[in-house]
């Protein structure tokens, strides 16, 4: 019995040693060269397109907007005639003021904002920003327009003004304005019936919204290393801007020379994909420079974050 045993410890020895064997002359023979690791060597900035805004017109996070012009809206049943009429006209002021933006009904599910005037007629969610009776209640938080998806307005009290004071006042909150210290203003915390929209508010309306929506793809958190012929890495990218990127390719190439295309699909506005390749095949184990581009058929607000340059580091 101890032949024996002694005999099959002996063969396993025997194979693990041709294992190590041809795992040294495998690694030889398809990577001659010390692993070599890249550096970023040009990484750009995602750009920042801040809008003028004045002291008196503050947003909760600057150039925080809707991603479209058109704003559809959903009205409960528990508002009466004169609070729908009212905010029709709260609407309707709007889009004359801003000569970008319009409204339009549509049902409970898909509406942009749902306007209630019982606390009980909509399913209660936790609000991002506690302002009044309106504001966003769903921010996509990007890097360049931080994007409203969602808004609630909630009337509790009819109001004795002709105008569509507190309408108005709500619908701003919506859009992302705080109140300011104005007694004359809209967005003054306390309701007067011969208040009027700031100014400044609406040119920040028509300055945001006159922005064309585009996809802002950038590329960071890489990490790269070249083992002879072969590259490994890992990318992010991103989509910082207002819609989606559509048919996204990351292209990479070696000294100016193309290597490879990979295809990424769809990256959603607000989100990234992290890439990992192995083993991508180079022409030369003397390669210097490796470059990684995002590329889609949309245009974009700038295309020089698309680009990330990674040299090799010296030894």
């Amino acid at each position: 019995m101890d032949h024996l045993r002694w005999f099959v410890n002996a063969l396993l020895c025997i194979v693990l040693g041709l294992q190590l064997v041809f795992l040294y002359f495998y690694v030889s023979m398809n990577y001659p060269d010390q692993a070599q690791l890249f550096g970023v060597k040009e990484r750009m900035v995602v750009p920042s397109f801040v809008a003028n805004v004045s002291s008196q017109a503050k947003l909760f996070y600057p150039n925080m907007r809707f991603n479209h012009n058109e704003i559809s809206f959903f009205i409960s049943f528990d508002c009466s005639d004169l609070e729908k009429l009212k905010l029709l006209n709260a609407f309707l002021i709007l889009t004359n003021e801003t000569e970008v933006l319009t409204f339009y009904p549509t049902d409970e599910v898909s509406a942009d904002i749902l306007v209630s005037c019982s606390p009980s007629s909509f399913k209660q969610e936790k609000s991002i920003f506690v302002s009044g009776e309106g504001g966003p209640t769903r921010i996509v938080n990007t890097t360049l327009y931080p994007i409203i998806t969602k808004g609630k307005i909630m009337l509790y009290n009819e109001t004795t003004c002709s105008k569509p004071i507190t309408e108005l006042h709500e619908l701003l909150h919506v859009f992302g304005f705080e109140h300011i210290n104005d007694s004359r203003k809209i967005m003054y915390p306390y309701l007067g019936c011969n208040q009027t929209p700031d100014k400044d508010m609406i040119e920040l309306l028509k300055e945001l919204y006159s922005i064309e929506p585009l996809p802002e793809l950038s590329l960071s958190n890489v990490e790269s290393v070249k083992v002879g012929y072969y590259l490994n890495f890992t990318v992010q990218i991103s989509n910082e801007g207002l819609v989606d990127a559509e048919d996204v390719i990351l292209e990479v190439d070696a000294d100016g020379s193309k290597v490879k295309s990979f295809y990424l699909g769809l990256i959603a506005f607000g989100t990234a994909k992290t890439f990992y390749v192995s083993n991508l095949g180079l022409p030369s184990k003397n390669v210097k420079i490796i470059t990684l581009e995002a590329k889609s058929n949309q245009k974009e607000y700038s295309y020089e974050n698309n680009v990330i340059e990674l040299e090799i580091l010296k030894s």
